[in-house]
């Protein structure tokens, strides 16, 4: 895995390759005792964030927080994050207000779907920080991005591994569904869409999707990043192109000429 100078460089990189409009976030779980240098507690200083926000604040203005229970203003991390215990009176209640018309689905869907982090893994507080500048190794980068600069990330995802990356398109809790099916282990990759609340509260642009990895594949992320930007299909690389009869790669024309069917100039790579 990355040493904290790697997440920083590899970070300002990521930025670049992909042009991002707002730093990657890297986030860790911490204890009461293991607060990183540069973190501030909201609730230190006189206000709360609810966790969006705290994504927001760290994406866009470069600021670092450490959020236990006391930081937090909206419910649904304290719950997914299990920073609060609820009782069966409350899972019933809470189950209702997951946007689905009839209560007794709704409540079915959020005991088999709502995004909760496995309770041996539970911590009492997030370390949240820019990329680029954190003090600590991140269990996982979350990145806001375009669907064009997502398609990149799920390419590099899929480049060394050979998978295609899960999604947990929750539209409700989007933080949660950003981040703990990596932090549960189900996953190195994972795509999530903002909430309502984040797009009202937290000014999600309404064309950004969150893309995230797990610390320990952001290395292999970022190998595979660089080597489809080598090839020349970067995200600052492919343009609008409606070339007919297009130079294609070998195996294309391999293929065509196999079926009978005509061949054309060929693709090299890194010739775009």
């Amino acid at each position: 895995m990355y040493t904290v100078e790697e997440f920083s460089k590899a970070g300002r990189e990521l930025e670049d390759i992909l042009h991002l409009r707002s730093a990657p976030i890297a986030l860790r779980l911490i204890g009461e005792d293991e607060v990183p240098e540069g973190c501030a507690r909201p609730s230190e200083q006189g206000t709360h964030y609810a966790l969006c926000q705290a994504f927001a604040a760290v994406r866009r203005n470069r600021r670092a927080f450490a959020l236990f229970k006391e930081d937090h203003w909206c419910l649904w991390p304290l719950i997914s994050f299990r920073n609060v215990e609820l009782d069966e009176g409350d899972v019933e209640y809470l189950g209702s207000k997951q946007f689905i018309k009839d209560p007794q689905k709704s409540l079915e869907f959020y005991k088999a779907h709502f995004p909760m982090i496995d309770p041996d893994k539970a911590r009492p507080g997030i370390a949240i920080a820019p990329l680029e500048s954190c003090t600590f190794v991140p269990d996982v980068v979350v990145v806001y991005c375009i669907p064009a600069q997502l398609r990149h990330l799920l390419m590099a995802a899929k480049y060394h591994d050979a998978i295609v990356p899960d999604a947990c398109l929750q539209t409700v809790n989007s933080c949660g569904a950003a981040v703990l099916p990596i932090l549960n282990g189900k996953t190195h990759y994972n795509t999530a869409i903002p909430d309502p609340g984040e797009f009202e509260r937290s000014l999600a642009w309404d064309d950004e999707m969150i893309f995230s990895v797990s610390g320990e594949k952001f290395g292999t992320l970022m190998d595979a990043v660089r080597s489809i930007t080598k090839m020349g299909f970067g995200f600052k690389q492919l343009t609008y192109d409606m070339n007919l009869e297009y130079p294609r790669a070998k195996f294309y024309n391999e293929m065509f000429e196999k079926w009978g069917l005509p061949t054309g100039q060929e693709w090299k790579v890194g010739e775009r």
